[in-house]
């Protein structure tokens, strides 16, 4: 039996992955979180129904987040 996971974006948008495997899934205090194992971008989390993060993509969040420090020190250097 094949799973896949579907998250509806707009009425007429959905995004769907075929799923590997559920690797958790748990209710925390604040909510509801599942760890999926897709095909197409590798283990995804999700939360509350909605894909935070996979790892096929995280580097496009890791590196938006680390532009505004750097914007705001007065000598950023590179870092490797």
């Amino acid at each position: 039996m094949e799973l896949w996971y579907t998250e509806e974006q707009t009425p007429s948008l959905r995004l769907s992955c075929k799923v590997r495997e559920t690797l958790t899934t748990a209710q925390t205090p604040y909510q509801h979180l599942a760890i999926i194992d897709t095909e197409a971008f590798g283990p995804m989390l999700v939360l509350d129904g909605m894909v935070m993060t996979t790892i096929a993509d995280e580097f496009v969040y890791h590196e938006m987040i680390s532009h505004p420090a750097l914007f705001t020190h007065p000598c950023p250097r590179k870092v490797a």
